[in-house]
C-alpha cells in the first residue's frame, strides 16, 4: 500500500474509534464498525428531539405563560384556518403563539444548526479547534456590513433594515476575512493557528470600522447596531424567516455530501493531493458556504458566539471526526443549544430581555473552558 493510502487507512479506522489488530476476524471488526455506527445515528436522532422538545418549550415561555396542551391546541387550530372573536383572550394568546414564539423558535433551530455547522466545517477544512465564524472575523465583517446600511443607509441590491440590501452587504463584508485567511494560509502551513490570529487582527479591525460609524450615529441607530453586537431574537417576524431558512438549509445540503472529502482534508493537502483531492479548491467552496451561512445569520440576529466554537467540540467528543456525522451532529447539538439559551433569557426575570447571545457566551465560556481541560488529544 503506497504511504498516503496507508495513512487514510489507519486515518479510517481512527475516525470511527475501532482498531483492528492483524488477527482479528473480519466479522468481529464489521460487528464493532456497525455498533459505533449506530451509536452516532441514535445520539443524532437523540437530539434531534430534543430539539424538537425545546422548540415546544419555547412556545410557552415569556410575559403570557402558557402551557404545552395550550399551546399544541392554539398551533394545530391555526394551521386548520380556526379564527376567534377579535380582542378575545383567546384571539390575544393566538396571536402571541403564532405571530412571535413560533418564527422566533424557528430563528432559534435555524440559526443554531447554521452557526454549529459553520463551526464545524471552518475547524475542519483548517485544521484548528479554534476556529469558527466568531474568532476567524466573519461574524465581526458581517456586523459591519449591517452597521453599513443602518447608519450610512447605504445597502447593495436593496434598501430596507430587513430587506436584502442589508443581507447582501453582511455576505459581502463577511468574505473579506475569508480573502485575507486565503491569502496568509500559503504562508502559515505549518502553523494553523496563526491563521486564527488573522483571522483575529481582521476582527477588530472590522469592530473599529464599526465603532467609527456608530460614533456621529443618532441613538437610535446606536440602539439597532448593539442589538447585533449582544446578538438578539426580538423583533423578528416571520417576513424574515424564509431567507435565512434557505441560506442555512442550501448550505447544509451542499456541504453534506462532501463530507468524504472534508474527512481527507484531516491529511496533509500533499497526501490529499495523491487521493486526488484539490484541498485549496475545496477549502475555498467551504468557506465561502460557511460566510454565506454565518453571515445570513447575523443579519438578522446579530453576533451569537459559542456555538459554532463549541458544539463542533462537544460532537467530536461523543461521536468523532467523521464529517459524515460531525455535520449533522453538530446540526442537531446547536439547534438545541441556542432555542434552550433562548428559552434561558426569557425565563430570566429582570427588568428587559437578556439578549440570547449573553445567555449563550455565559454557558459556552465555561463549558469550553472545560472541555479545554478534559478535551482528548485523539479527536484533533
Amino acid at each position: 500500500m503506497p504511504p498516503a493510502g496507508r495513512r487514510f487507512g489507519l486515518y479510517l479506522l481512527h475516525l470511527n474509534g475501532v482498531f483492528m489488530a492483524e488477527h482479528a476476524p473480519g466479522r468481529d471488526f464489521r460487528d464493532k464498525y456497525s455498533r459505533y455506527v449506530w451509536f452516532k445515528i441514535l445520539f443524532i436522532i437523540l437530539f434531534a428531539v430534543l430539539a424538537f422538545s425545546v422548540f415546544w418549550v419555547s412556545l410557552c415561555v415569556g410575559t403570557r405563560e402558557l402551557d404545552v396542551a395550550t399551546v399544541f391546541d392554539y398551533f394545530i387550530k391555526h394551521i386548520q384556518g380556526v379564527t376567534y372573536e377579535p380582542r378575545s383572550q383567546q384571539a390575544f394568546d393566538d396571536s402571541i403563539v403564532w405571530n412571535y414564539r413560533v418564527p422566533r423558535a424557528l430563528f432559534g433551530i435555524v440559526s443554531g444548526a447554521g452557526l454549529a455547522v459553520a463551526g464545524a466545517i471552518m475547524q475542519s477544512v483548517m485544521k484548528n479547534p479554534l476556529a469558527d465564524p466568531y474568532t476567524t472575523g466573519v461574524s465581526s465583517g458581517a456586523l459591519f456590513g449591517v452597521a453599513i446600511a443602518v447608519t450610512l443607509g447605504f445597502s447593495f441590491g436593496g434598501a430596507g433594515l430587513s430587506g436584502i440590501g442589508t443581507v447582501t452587504n453582511a455576505i459581502l463584508m463577511a468574505l473579506v476575512p475569508v480573502a485575507v485567511i486565503l491569502f496568509f494560509s500559503p504562508f502559515f502551513r505549518k502553523s494553523p493557528s496563526t491563521l486564527i490570529l488573522a483571522g483575529v487582527a481582521v476582527s477588530y479591525l472590522f469592530n473599529a470600522l464599526t465603532s467609527i460609524l456608530l460614533v456621529s450615529s443618532s441613538e437610535e441607530n446606536l440602539g439597532t447596531v448593539y442589538r447585533w453586537q449582544v446578538g438578539s431574537f426580538t423583533d423578528l417576524s416571520w417576513g424574515s424567516l424564509p431567507l435565512m431558512t434557505a441560506a442555512v438549509v442550501i448550505g447544509i445540503a451542499v456541504i453534506l455530501p462532501l463530507s468524504n472529502k472534508l474527512n481527507l482534508m484531516s491529511l496533509d493537502d500533499k497526501d490529499a493531493k495523491s487521493l486526488g483531492l484539490n484541498s485549496e479548491r475545496l477549502r475555498i467552496v467551504c468557506l465561502v458556504i460557511l460566510s454565506f451561512i454565518a453571515a445570513t445569520i447575523v443579519s438578522y440576529v446579530g453576533i451569537i458566539g459559542f456555538v459554532g466554537l463549541v458544539m463542533p467540540h462537544i460532537d467530536r467528543m461523543i461521536i468523532g471526526s467523521d464529517n459524515r456525522f460531525l455535520i449533522p451532529g453538530a446540526a442537531v447539538l446547536g439547534a438545541f443549544f441556542l432555542t434552550s439559551c433562548d428559552i434561558i433569557s426569557r425565563a430570566i426575570d429582570v427588568q428587559a430581555e437578556v439578549p440570547v447571545g449573553v445567555v449563550t457566551a455565559f454557558i459556552g465560556a465555561p463549558v469550553f473552558l472545560y472541555l479545554i481541560i478534559r478535551q482528548k488529544s485523539g479527536v484533533w
